[in-house]
């Protein structure tokens, strides 16, 4: 297909994500043309058929039937998104597919592995990774200003008494599904997907639903790099969002911007281990390091469009920047997270 004509995608799911994320910025897209959207709920597919110029469906069979498409968003609530993704690989169809991937690690496989018999692409929304300021860090990270990295700390923060589906357990809700699919895969793109120990705890506290909102992670590679990530939906502060420790430096993302602190190891004063039991006039050691400190803004170029990612992969051939396999090891380690929990402790 010639780069100058638009891929025909439809969008399944007219909810917050779908619509706000998905819907409105394929109708402003370069490389994919809105041909259809479907929901269920007749009020939101008036308002597309109005607002984009497309048609509309109650049915997400009838639709990629009807439809001469080349991809579907799959935005749908996450227990619905196995039986919708294999019947769009079985239509022919590649897949753009919202966060988390699946409700469970056995779906999550299926879908996966039909991708790679069909020879669909298939890419799950990660725009947290995506993101600019995310991909700046990383990029400042890599460029080895810190040295090798040894501890990432991740948090996410707010009160909030949820009540929607994503607070119930049957559809798959809870936030280690929700906001882990988010900052668990940011943590992992960091220090690595081969993890030797998974130890997660559960809670409910604010929430109104029984599926939980407070979450701890803890993991450790096989190099020994620690991940530490802490969710919570019942925190009226917001202690930390994202520090990454390195041998020879940290890097403090606020918000806004980069607080870097590092030296230079060659610079280093000779020091030796001095094992006298009587410490030197009962001094504490001490030591003489020149710190660089800098504070960088997040720079919005190095930010990553998901559907122009989505469009070369689709034209071009290449992996997507969101890999599947990526996401299905993210997948194991939240299912292994389930796993190490005492279950849901509410409060």
């Amino acid at each position: 297909m010639p780069a100058d004509t638009k891929l025909k995608i439809a969008v399944a799911g007219l909810g917050r994500i779908g619509w706000n994320f998905h819907a409105k910025r394929i109708d402003a897209s370069a490389d994919f043309e809105l041909a259809a959207v479907g929901d269920t709920v007749p009020e939101r597919r008036a308002e597309a058929e109005d607002v984009f110029g497309c048609r509309s469906y109650a049915d997400f069979a009838t639709m990629i039937a009807e439809e001469s498409l080349d991809a579907v968003v799959i935005a749908t609530p996450t227990h619905l998104h196995l039986d919708m993704t294999l019947a769009a690989f079985e239509a022919g169809l590649d897949v753009l597919l919202e966060k988390p991937m699946a409700s469970n690690l056995t779906e999550a496989t299926e879908i996966v592995e039909a991708a790679e018999k069909l020879g669909r692409v298939l890419t799950v929304y990660q725009p947290h990774r995506l993101n600019a300021y995310f991909q700046h860090l990383k990029a400042i990270v890599d460029a080895g200003q810190i040295g090798r990295i040894t501890q990432v700390l991740r948090g996410s923060f707010s009160y909030s008494r949820r009540n929607d589906w994503q607070s119930l357990q049957e559809y798959g809700g809870g936030m280690l599904n929700n906001y882990g699919a988010h900052f668990l895969d940011q943590v992992l793109q960091l220090i690595g997907y081969d993890t030797k120990r998974v130890v997660c705890d559960l809670q409910k506290v604010a929430s109104l639903g029984d599926a939980d909102d407070v979450v701890r992670i803890l993991l450790e590679t096989q190099e020994g790099v620690v991940g530490d990530v802490t969710i919570s939906q019942a925190s009226v502060i917001s202690p930390f969002q994202l520090v990454v420790w390195g041998t020879c430096g940290a890097v403090v993302y606020t918000g806004k911007e980069y607080q870097i602190k590092r030296f230079d190891p060659a610079k280093l004063p000779p020091k030796e281990v001095n094992p006298d039991l009587a410490s030197e006039n009962r001094k504490y050691p001490s030591d003489q390091i020149e710190f660089i400190e800098e504070t960088v803004p997040v720079d919005g170029s190095y930010g990553i469009d998901v559907f122009a990612d989505f469009a070369r992969a689709i034209r071009d051939g290449v992996p997507p920047v969101v890999r599947p396999r990526e996401t299905l090891a993210l997948m194991t380690i939240l299912a292994q997270c389930r796993e190490s929990s005492a279950g849901i402790q509410t409060f």
